[in-house]
């Protein structure tokens, strides 16, 4: 917990920094990004009555209000989140009013339960760069990491598993993925530690795998808008055990250790850096964070205020994926693996089942959590089906190992 202290305390540095960023430097670039925004609309698609296409305008609204918004206390705009409403409207509307009408009327509200470590980012950015520019940029950084990972890989005898990589990146809706703001984090967090994981698999020790993954749970809680946070655990976690299992240690136990180790670090630096803005901010202003905190935590996870069943979280969020291409794709490499086994006579080596069994037993890690945020989870489908990918994920790369595996043992 002494890293995850340190880490809250820069965490609170970095964003006091960004707020020596003179205002005006952004309000040329505020002002085109509030009607970009304002005439784009909520609920857009990229691809109309293409679920996994909508965009999240809604947040995107929020991050530049709250970027762009200064009180007289800057204590609060660093801790609370401090943006702009008008007439009750939603943030990006709010936005709008203010900085492309001039609207003087307003209230300042704070959302002072998350982080807010986007701003660290997107303040600079502000300063010489529009909503639709920043977006541009988001394409090509994430299309340069994805390539660039895969370039890497594909130079690695575990070259193979750039097929579930892929097959999850294409899940993931790379075209609404990188068109809003809200949803990038967690994916820059995920291939990160991809990219970690990959480039240091030689040299990481089990401790040093346990700090990227308590690192990334803090780097999650402080950037995330609690989209589809899992999944910065969950994909990196199904790669290194298939890393590891792709040599097939002699002591099996060691994939399920590793397990339990790496999702209690995530878990250890997520929910110790997010608790910690709580008794943070409510130590330096007069909010009370750390109720608020939890009432928001009773309210979502639907147990104390209950508003929907667990069966309507799950068809909420499968309902958002385009079963007429996604399905008919898993039927399809379904059937591809069987048929190359019957062509290849190939058996099944049973050395295989621990690692295989803990890659499959990370693929169910959304089901918890959609189990443990009903409300959230079913509320905000519209992004949070994307916990999914890691189940995509290790199916196919449970499939992967069978196929490599087996046919090595054949001799195929």
């Amino acid at each position: 917990m002494g890293l995850v202290c340190v880490c809250a305390i820069l965490g609170v540095a970095a964003l006091a920094v960004t707020y020596f960023i003179p205002r005006d430097r952004m309000k040329e670039n505020v002002w085109t990004s509030a009607i970009a925004m304002h005439k784009e609309g909520l609920g857009s698609h990229i691809w109309q009555d293409i679920e996994e296409t909508m965009l999240d305008i809604y947040t995107d609204g929020l991050i530049i209000n709250v970027s762009y918004t200064e009180t007289k206390d800057g204590i609060r705009d660093i801790l609370l989140g401090t943006h702009v409403e008008v007439d009750g409207r939603n943030p990006m509307e709010s936005l709008y009013q203010v900085a492309a009408l001039s609207n003087d009327n307003y209230r300042v509200k704070n959302y002072g339960r998350y982080w807010h470590g986007y701003q660290v980012l997107m303040r600079p950015l502000l300063c010489f760069f529009a909503y639709s520019d920043i977006r541009q940029i988001n394409m090509i950084l994430q299309l340069a990491l994805v390539f660039g990972f895969a370039a890497v890989l594909a130079g690695t005898k575990e070259k193979v598993f750039i097929v579930p990589f892929f097959g999850m990146y294409v899940f993931l809706s790379p075209v609404s993925l990188c068109s809003s703001l809200q949803y990038s984090p967690c994916f820059y967090i995920m291939m990160l530690a991809l990219y970690a994981l990959l480039t240091g698999r030689e040299k990481l020790t089990g401790t040093g795998r346990n700090y990227l993954f308590l690192l990334t749970g803090v780097w999650t809680a402080y950037f995330d808008f609690l989209t589809y946070p899992l999944i910065t655990l969950g994909v990196p976690l199904i790669f290194c055990l298939a890393l590891d299992g792709s040599r097939l240690p002699e002591n099996q136990r060691s994939g399920w250790k590793n397990l339990f180790l790496h999702t209690l670090s995530w878990g250890t630096g997520y929910v110790g850096m997010w608790s910690s803005k709580w008794v943070i901010a409510s130590i330096f202003t007069e909010e009370n964070i750390i109720y608020d905190a939890f009432a928001a935590i009773a309210y979502r996870s639907g147990y104390f205020i209950e508003k929907h069943t667990y069966y309507d979280t799950l068809k909420l969020n499968f309902d958002v994926i385009n079963t007429k291409v996604i399905l008919p794709a898993a039927i399809c490499a379904a059937a591809c693996i069987v048929i190359f086994r019957m062509v290849n006579h190939m058996a099944v080596d049973r050395k295989l089942l621990p690692v295989v069994g803990t890659v499959l037993a990370v693929s169910v890690y959304p089901f918890f959590w959609y189990l443990l945020t009903k409300d959230h989870s079913c509320s905000h489908s519209y992004f949070t089906w994307r916990e999914l990918g890691i189940s995509v994920f290790g199916i196919l790369t449970a499939g992967i190992i069978g196929i490599q595996k087996s046919a090595e043992k054949n001799g195929a």
